[in-house]
């Protein structure tokens, strides 16, 4: 899916060659600060790099419309944020700002179910915890089904079982569902069972011999 060749961004990444995204679940590991959130924002065009190509199904990145780009690649950061006053609202706004016209409540309240957040549509989106707000978020991607799901620390604010859990659905979802999934984590053990391709960077760097085709 990306082909990175010769690529830099300030001083906090360089990469000479990387290719990812072909597997199902690609996981991306490494210390704090090594590259890894900036690698997602490169490959989702929100900053451009300061030399070299990224290729996305072999055309430039760049040479993609912001309108295709946000149809086909969605991001969720490690501090979604709310946009409505309730959690119905936040799967409408979602659906009016991809072009999509759905209204469907009982798909809404299965995809609360599925990322389990035990709400009501009603209740009021800024009073969810941290953790409900960030499975709140993947939901509400989900509902899009982009091709391409980038995910900073999706399981970071939520307990052991979610973290499972959520892991164990991604995992499920990428196979149905024909979306490739790739995710930031700091504690690759939680990944090594769901993901094709593990990649560490360290130092903006991808590190040798890091990149693994299972």
């Amino acid at each position: 899916m990306f082909k990175l060749d010769k690529v830099s961004y300030r001083d906090i990444l360089k990469i000479d060659h990387l290719e990812l995204g072909s597997k199902k679940i690609t996981a991306i590991s490494g210390p704090s600060g090594g590259g890894k959130t900036t690698l997602l924002r490169l490959l989702i065009n929100f900053i451009s790099p300061d030399s070299g190509e990224i290729l996305y199904k072999d055309k430039p990145l760049e040479s993609y419309s912001p309108e295709v780009i946000r149809k086909k690649i969605k991001m969720l950061g490690q501090q979604p944020i709310m946009f409505g006053e309730t959690i119905q609202e936040e799967f409408e706004i979602a659906l009016n700002f991809a072009n999509i016209n759905e209204d469907n409540i009982d798909h809404y309240k299965e995809l609360l179910e599925i990322v389990r957040v035990d709400k009501e549509l009603n209740d009021k989106s800024s009073e969810l915890s941290g953790g409900e707000k960030q499975r709140l978020a993947l939901a509400r991607l989900l509902l899009l089904k982009p091709e391409i799901l980038l995910l900073d620390e999706p399981t970071a604010s939520l307990d052991k079982g979610n973290q499972k859990h959520i892991l164990d659905f991604l995992s499920e979802y990428a196979k149905t569902n024909g979306s490739k999934i790739i995710m930031v984590t700091h504690s690759p053990e939680l990944t090594k069972d769901i993901a094709q391709e593990h990649i560490i960077i360290s130092d903006g760097k991808v590190q040798e011999g890091a990149v693994i085709n299972d």
